[in-house]
């Protein structure tokens, strides 16, 4: 499915590990491509997760890859932990934004750069109150990170301070932001003059920009809503497998969208792919509806609720929690 803007801005910006290659060990589910050992902390996948079976984002309870042999990892510090956990496996996909295409996690979450860190060699600077802010993407060692859109030669790893294995973007070391509450977010780039989102090349993007321009996310044509139990509970998915949601702003009696603005260019409404009804799996039919809209699509309703995707959602089976915040919920 074409990715759309993710967000727009208007505001002026301030302006490796090496890859050692060896064998990975047989997997149960084998992936599209084979892995290969990133500086013996990580195995790189030249595909996304779904190729290997795996949804969700990362952090389920499916077994790790087999661990390397380096040295076990310290027991992290107290900052360590109060940052996210090691995820068993990461994904680093591509999305286009309104400055232009930038790297997120699987979840559709932006990853962004610190100026002040070292990339040749790579080595974060980032610890303590920076990383409760600025969450360094951490994974298990051993762990696979798959690599959906961009070059498996600008992905590493390094070690960081307490010891954990922090994923590297063209050598720096990669991180999220706290105050990015819903995928697709970027008010973390240019932060400080020193935060930068990363480009699909690896890069970050510092270049200053003064406008972009508001547009709204294409429309997320699928055939069929699915009724499925998720990972975080009973969910409705489009033909990607991908969770649907409802608006809190929305009317229902009678239906009506207002997702405009911002919200327009992060959440996608959900429109019948042929033109005409979608198929239901699992939905009782007397709930499904649709609005008219302006460019002929229907836009499809489930209990008088206009259903929209966010834009950058690259995951299956998982509730954006913290979408809640902003007043959306997953359908159900």
């Amino acid at each position: 499915m074409a990715r759309t803007p993710a967000r727009a801005m208007a505001a002026p910006l301030a302006a490796a590990l090496l890859l050692m290659t060896g064998c990975a060990g047989a997997e149960p589910a084998a992936p599209a491509a084979a892995p290969v050992l990133a500086g013996g902390e990580i195995q790189l996948v030249d595909a996304p997760a779904s190729s290997a079976g795996l949804t969700g984002d990362g952090r389920a309870d499916e077994p790790a890859p087999a661990a390397t042999t380096q040295s076990p990892t310290p027991a992290p510090s107290t900052a360590a932990a109060d940052a996210a956990a090691p995820a068993k496996w990461v994904q680093l996909s591509v999305n286009q934004a309104a400055i232009g295409a930038t790297v997120t996690d699987v979840t559709g979450f932006s990853l962004y750069s610190f100026a002040k860190d070292s990339a040749d060699p790579p080595a974060s600077q980032c610890t303590g109150e920076c990383a409760t802010s600025w969450p360094p993407v951490l994974i298990q060692p051993g762990g696979r990170v798959f690599v959906d859109g961009m070059q498996t030669d600008d992905v590493g790893a390094v070690r960081r301070p307490d010891g954990g294995v922090q994923v590297t973007i063209g050598g720096r070391p990669a991180y999220r932001f706290s105050g990015d509450t819903v995928p697709g977010e970027l008010n973390g780039q240019g932060a400080d003059g020193t935060w930068f989102a990363f480009a699909a090349d690896g890069k970050p993007i510092d270049a200053l920009i003064s406008t972009a321009e508001l547009k709204a996310a294409k429309p997320d044509r699928t055939g069929t809503l699915t009724a499925k139990d998720g990972k975080d509970g009973p969910i409705v998915v489009d033909d990607d497998g991908a969770t649907l949601y409802r608006f809190d702003g929305d009317d229902t009696d009678p239906p009506a969208s207002n997702c405009k603005g911002t919200c327009a260019v992060l959440w996608q409404p959900v429109v019948a792919k042929s033109g005409g009804k979608v198929k239901l799996k699992g939905i009782d039919e007397d709930r499904v509806w649709w609005l008219s809209r302006k460019d002929g699509t229907k836009h499809v309703t489930l209990d008088g609720s206009p259903l929209y995707r966010n834009v950058a959602d690259s995951s299956t089976d998982t509730i954006i929690a913290s979408a809640a915040v902003q007043g959306w919920t997953a359908a159900r």
